[in-house]
């Protein structure tokens, strides 16, 4: 991989653990739409749809899979800089929640991530079809059947995104 692939503790000095609790990691590995998004040094986002996510055990990291070939630019930002937010929304409900992290980094990508972003496809597919939309349509604005990266980082930061009078606030567990 052209991006630096790097291990790093389960915290670092600059970020304070924001352990998801099961409801909260339950749905972000569900039938939701991905967004990753960064920024470069001179503060201009870049952001492309993601291909699922895994949530670790302890549920204080979360790793999210993108493809290179839409990314090549996030991945190198993230590389670079560490900074993530990524936006999880059902398209059926519109229930969304946004995590936000400052220790990115790309990882290798493991047999799991490779079930994972198959799994989110079809369950994500299963909730556009319920509005609508067939398994042609999601599999092409979802990817992922190629090539994988994955970005773990440390969720510093957690919102409540779903549209309502709740939208912005930390997500409480």
């Amino acid at each position: 991989t052209p991006y630096p692939l790097k291990s790093a503790p389960m915290t670092t000095g600059t970020d304070t653990a924001h352990p998801l609790d099961a409801r909260h990691a339950e749905f972000i590995q569900g039938p939701v739409s991905v967004i990753v998004a960064t920024r470069n040094a001179e503060l201009v986002a870049d952001a492309v749809r993601g291909c699922g996510c895994r949530v670790s055990r302890d549920r204080r990291q979360v790793t999210v899979l993108v493809e290179p070939d839409r990314a090549h630019s996030l991945l190198e930002d993230v590389a670079a800089n560490g900074m993530i937010a990524v936006v999880f929304s059902q398209p059926s409900t519109h229930q969304t929640i946004q995590l936000k992290g400052t220790d990115a980094r790309v990882v290798s990508v493991t047999a799991a991530d490779r079930t994972a972003a198959r799994q989110h496809l079809r369950a994500w597919s299963e909730d556009l079809e319920r509005i609508g939309f067939d398994a042609r349509f999601a599999a092409a604005l979802h990817g992922g059947a190629g090539e994988l990266a994955a970005i773990r980082f440390t969720p510093a930061a957690a919102f409540q995104q779903t549209p309502g009078p709740a939208a912005g606030q930390p997500l409480k567990a």
